[in-house]
């Protein structure tokens, strides 16, 4: 259903560190130092982050921060100073433009602003890059977004919550020596892996397979079927009759394992009795795949519900579906969930068919997420309009669903349009879950202009729901 990529992640660890790289930063990671944005003047006190190459912190005069759920790192002492990464940096006070090339890629951005462009091709930021001024210092630094700034240019990029840090790396081809971990989300093959607190091993697994001689590490890719509670080992060729084979297999932990043949690509079906986690690495000569529930395996977990689908159309006014209004703003929180390896996040549905509400609560509970959000939009009278959030217990977290849910249809908080938050208490969605939970009304589908403009902006409301999501931790 969904393509998987591989990631390589068998990178060899330099034992001298390269010119940019040290053991300790200008603040250590976690502490916090005071900001200003210099657009607007404003003050902040922001908890420094660390960037590091090759797992060696990379030496710099400004600390990184987070604005939203994003990385921002000092543009000159991460792309410019450190040589290491193959990257240049050019910043243009006259037209305040920032330029960062490495190899035959080039990205041209402008301060304050969320466009940029790859080799001419524009494509949205998710953050724009600032002239900050250090206080302590008294100096002003460019500071950009590390995460996507780095795979546009090629390199790989992760984040390590414990360390508070993106861990940067080059991109390399896999080998008989090399150890690759296989994406196990369900996303598209731009996604990244969801940091995990387990890792497959050859100590540590629940299956490992042995691999045919000959296989290459990138002819495999996994899709994380978890609707249908497996795991789907995908290989490219027909290797059915290896990989049938029992004296092929250990099997540690319980599941049910099958293998199927067809368009030229072979099927490993993990089929297992509940929702679960997945870890998968592999060498030259075997997969490993550990699984455990979700909370173990990852440090952040998320269900998100788009609300109705299939035979169940929701509400219906102004020409639109509510169904189909929900699914295009979820699958747009998707698209920035798939570039945030923070979080692994599980979606009730993704296409146009009915989970029942008890389906839905039930997927929740099953993964023991963190959050759960549905998203729905409104029905009553014609000259009905605005956002509300609805709860039952967790207020705190519905009022932050609602201060982002207002700026994606570009509505002020307070004002007319903000309806506020809704005590319910005979929701299924809202009893159900045994997590931090809310339900968002976007606007009215019976009203013409707010069905047209939820409708034009499905794309900004998904991508300030995500940082909703985000920031409630």
């Amino acid at each position: 259903m969904y393509q998987k990529k591989i990631i390589c992640m068998g990178l060899a660890v330099s034992m001298m560190f390269s010119s940019c790289c040290q053991t300790f930063a200008s603040i250590k990671a976690g502490q916090y130092y005071k900001i200003q944005y210099t657009h607007n003047k404003k003050y902040y006190s922001k908890k420094a982050i660390d960037a590091r190459y090759n797992n060696s912190i990379i030496k710099t005069n400004m600390p990184g921060f987070i604005e939203g759920s994003t990385s921002l790192y000092s543009a000159y002492w991460i792309f410019g100073r450190c040589t290491s990464l193959g990257t240049k940096y050019t910043y243009n006070s006259k037209n305040n433009s920032v330029v960062l090339k490495r190899g035959s890629n080039t990205i041209i951005m402008k301060l304050n602003s969320k466009t940029a462009t790859l080799n001419g091709k524009k494509f949205t930021l998710p953050a724009a890059p600032r002239k900050i001024r250090y206080v302590a210092k008294k100096k002003n630094y460019i500071m950009v977004p590390g995460e996507i700034l780095s795979k546009k240019l090629g390199l790989n990029y992760t984040w390590n919550n414990r360390l508070l840090c993106g861990l940067i790396t080059k991109k390399t081809t896999t080998s008989s020596n090399t150890t690759t971990n296989l994406n196990n989300s369900t996303s598209s093959s731009n996604s990244i892996v969801p940091v995990s607190k387990i890792t497959a091993s050859s100590t540590n697994y629940s299956i490992r397979i042995k691999k045919p001689s000959g296989l290459n590490s990138s002819n495999i890719t996994s899709d994380d079927d978890y609707w249908n509670k497996r795991l789907r080992l995908i290989i490219s060729g027909n290797y059915k009759t290896h990989f049938s084979s029992a004296s092929n297999r250990t099997i540690k932990d319980s599941l049910t394992y099958s293998v199927s043949y067809s368009n030229g690509k072979t099927y490993i079906d993990l089929k297992t009795s509940t929702i679960k986690g997945f870890s998968i690495t592999q060498t030259a000569s075997y997969i490993y795949v550990k699984y455990a529930a979700p909370k173990s395996m990852f440090q952040r977990v998320i269900v998100v519900d788009a609300g109705h689908g299939g035979s169940d159309s929701g509400a219906v006014g102004s020409g639109y579906y509510e169904k189909n209004m929900t699914l295009k703003i979820v699958q747009s929180m998707k698209k920035n969930f798939d570039n945030n390896s923070t979080y692994k996040v599980y979606y009730t549905r993704l296409s146009d068919w009915y989970p029942s509400l008890s389906y839905r609560y039930k997927m929740a509970n099953e993964v023991k997420a963190d959050r759960f959000l549905s998203v729905h939009i409104n029905s009553a009278s014609p000259s009905a309009k605005g956002t509300e959030t609805l709860y039952k217990t967790y207020k705190t977290y519905a009022s932050n669903i609602q201060d982002y849910a207002l700026q994606g249809m570009g509505y002020t908080k307070k004002g007319s349009f903000d309806r506020g938050l809704k005590y319910r208490s005979d929701l299924a969605v809202l009893n159900g879950p045994n997590m931090t939970t809310a339900l968002v009304e976007m606007g009215f589908i019976t009203n013409s202009t707010e069905a047209n403009r939820i409708n034009s902006r499905t794309s900004i409301i998904g991508n300030k729901l995500y940082l909703a999501l985000c920031n409630s931790f």
